[in-house]
């Protein structure tokens, strides 16, 4: 066994005494400088084309106009994504980074000097004829791309929009529906109960009913959720018996337990009368993972923290549209997507939210006759 192990290349990452990884061939490794150093020897190189700085700051112009047009879009989500801060709007979409403001600066020293020379340096150049031209006029986007000169928040969040499920948000509820949701939901026709079995087990063990027998899943802006709902409830909730749990092999882990939890809901918090209405309810629990890395000072927490907004709702429309696509799934679930803080900073009461979803959802059934 022995000679066998030292016979064979094992694929494993290695750490080495310096603090780095050795990579195995068929594991992708970190990337190095080559193509940093490169870029700038290119730049360097263009730059000394005749005329390219012309070209550069039109084409400057016409990316700040692009910009413009962004800024527009952006001035109608000033409240909900910016705090209504207008300026914070006009930074996001019209800051450049600081390599393209000292290549754009250059480029406008040089432009004026050759329009004391030259008059039209466009012109003076297209007199050569056109091949000349267009080698600058090249020259000229290759430096902008290597400038990143579409750099800035903005950019940043509307490419994370264009991933194509690729970006965090996105991630976390592929990996919560089919790491949790897929397992506690749907009855798959084995000795498993989903959800709605596991509903009408309790109502015949405890005797009491369930008004809407669905997950109803807290995703609330600020992404914290305490460990007891009670407590976002003001009290009108109180914690009952659990679902039945689900037990499934999953990853090395033998007879893990999944379950759902139970609460009552007293309307206006009055517990001495038999109002009180059964509702299953939970939070969105890789929001407040992420809550906690956004408290933390880790390598990316400053990233995260400046773009949780978009990440959050990445994660709630990901999510919508995954449940959504699943027959056996979308009648048993119910995303809750709310502020959960009024205009006076005061935290609004999640069981009246809840109250309202439940009356809503039982006047749909009745209008369909369900």
């Amino acid at each position: 066994m022995a000679s066998a192990i030292d016979c064979t290349e094992l694929q494993v990452v290695k750490e080495l005494r310096g603090g780095g990884l050795l990579y195995p061939k068929n594991i992708p490794g970190d990337r190095g400088n080559t193509a940093m150093i490169t870029q700038i020897i290119l730049i360097i190189l263009l730059m000394m084309f005749y005329c390219t700085a012309s070209n550069i700051i039109l084409i400057s112009l016409c990316n700040f106009l692009m910009r413009i047009t962004n800024l527009f879009e952006e001035l109608r989500h000033v409240h909900a994504r910016y705090d209504d801060k207008i300026l914070k709007v006009f930074v996001v979409a019209l800051e450049y980074n600081t390599l393209c403001i000292i290549i754009i600066a250059v480029c406008i020293s040089c432009l004026i000097a050759m329009i004391m020379a030259v008059e039209n340096p466009i012109m003076f150049l297209w007199s050569h004829g056109p091949e000349p031209y267009i080698c600058s006029l090249l020259s000229s986007m290759i430096i902008l791309r290597l400038i990143n000169v579409d750099e800035s928040r903005l950019d940043t969040v509307l490419k994370v929009s264009q991933m194509k499920g690729l970006d965090y948000g996105s991630s976390m509820a592929y990996s919560y529906f089919y790491g949790y949701l897929n397992i506690v939901l749907p009855s798959v026709g084995d000795e498993k109960k989903g959800l709605y079995e596991n509903i009408k087990v309790y109502e015949s063990q405890n005797g009491v009913e369930v008004p809407v027998k669905k997950l109803f899943i807290l995703i609330p802006t600020s992404l914290h959720i305490p460990p007891n709902l009670e407590e976002a409830s003001y009290y009108w909730m109180e914690s009952a018996k659990k679902l039945e749990s689900v037990v499934k092999h999953r990853a090395g882990v033998v007879h893990r337990t999944y379950h759902n939890s139970v609460y009552k809901i007293h309307p206006r918090g009055q517990r001495g009368n038999d109002s009180k209405v059964y509702v299953i309810t939970e939070g969105a629990t890789p929001l407040l993972t992420f809550y906690e890395v956004l408290e933390h000072s880790d390598k990316d927490s400053s990233s995260y923290k400046e773009y949780k907004k978009e990440i959050a709702g990445s994660f709630y429309r990901t999510l919508r549209h995954i449940i959504r696509s699943k027959p056996e799934c979308r009648d048993l679930c119910e995303l809750i997507y709310y502020e959960d803080y009024d205009s006076d900073g005061k935290k609004v009461n999640i069981a009246e939210i809840l109250l309202e979803k439940i009356d809503e959802q039982t006047s749909l059934a009745s209008h369909y006759g369900q």
